[in-house]
């Protein structure tokens, strides 16, 4: 009678004891799913609040140090932006303030000229050529650090009320005519009898110079350049395909950065922002700008949303 007792508390215990394993591995199964649940909304940097505040459980101490990570992060984050805010100001700014000295140096630049040309001494007139070309580079780079920083800040705004893509394709096009010819390069064209995309004329035209542009620079003398627009179903894409010196295997991302000169740039003159702008102004068009290397040179694809089910008309 008492072994009966005996192996019934046994039982009893061993039965009592499975039923709360399995209740504590449910309960911790449950806490590990809710801890997953938000570590995902802090990768995904949604906002989370403590539900667990002062609980004693495996979940609530997880909750408290996910939450505390958070924090960190957001706070890193918030720091990064405001040194990126301040850097783009501070180059606004001296951008903007070195444009009256440049104005002024061009000025006498040009009385330099004068009175060499009428004075005939090559000497000195060679120097004027030489300062004006350094200040010419030096304008460039100022207008394109303000045109960088008020797009990154988006003091300007793309305004797409601009339909015929084909004319802001020719309008660049024309920009680039005279150094093409200048270089002796072939330049053939291959559109359709219309083609409409809603865009910003001026900002999408001074994109498409700036790839057209590129394409000229490093094309060798004598080359060819073909530019074609088509659509599909989703896209208008105008590409842009040269025989120049192309890129290097793996940079076909880094050539967007800003600063950034090709591995086989020798000779050729440039800040590498043109690209850079490029894209930018691409992308707040919702569009894209992708680069191919090809055996020789390069294709540039400028892929705008619209494409014949979305034509504006």
């Amino acid at each position: 009678m008492c072994m009966e007792m005996i192996f019934g508390v046994l039982a009893g215990f061993l039965g009592g004891g499975a039923a709360m394993y399995v209740l504590q591995r449910r309960r911790r199964r449950r806490e590990l799913k809710r801890a997953v649940l938000l570590a995902e909304d802090i990768l995904n940097e949604r906002e989370v609040r403590m539900a667990a505040l002062g609980q004693e459980t495996l979940y609530g101490k997880l909750e408290h140090r996910l939450v505390r990570v958070q924090e960190m992060m957001q706070g890193s984050r918030d720091e990064a932006r405001r040194s990126r805010d301040e850097i783009q100001r501070l180059i606004s700014e001296i951008a903007h303030q070195m444009r009256t000295p440049l104005a002024n140096l061009e000025t006498y630049i040009g009385f330099l000229q004068e009175i060499a040309e009428d004075s005939g001494q090559e000497g000195l007139w060679r120097s004027a050529d030489a300062a004006e070309e350094s200040a010419g580079k030096l304008h460039f780079l100022v207008e394109s650090f303000i045109r960088i920083s008020r797009l990154e800040q988006h003091i300007i705004q793309i305004k797409k009320e601009e339909t015929d893509i084909l004319k802001t394709v020719r309008n660049a096009l024309g920009q680039i005519q005279r150094r093409a010819e200048e270089k002796e390069i072939e330049v053939s064209v291959d559109f359709p009898g219309r083609a409409s995309c809603a865009h910003d004329g001026n900002w999408l035209g001074e994109a498409l110079f700036n790839i057209f542009d590129n394409a000229v620079k490093y094309s060798r003398e004598g080359g060819a350049i073909a530019v074609s627009v088509t659509e599909d179903e989703m896209f208008l894409k105008v590409c842009v395909r040269d025989y120049g010196i192309g890129i290097e295997a793996g940079e076909e991302c880094q050539v967007f950065r800003r600063f950034y000169r090709g591995k086989r740039v020798t000779s050729q003159e440039g800040f590498g922002l043109g690209l850079y702008l490029a894209r930018e102004i691409v992308n707040m068009h919702g569009g894209f700008l992708v680069v191919k290397r090809m055996e020789p040179g390069l294709m540039m694809e400028v892929d705008l949303p619209g494409g014949l089910s979305g034509r504006c008309l």
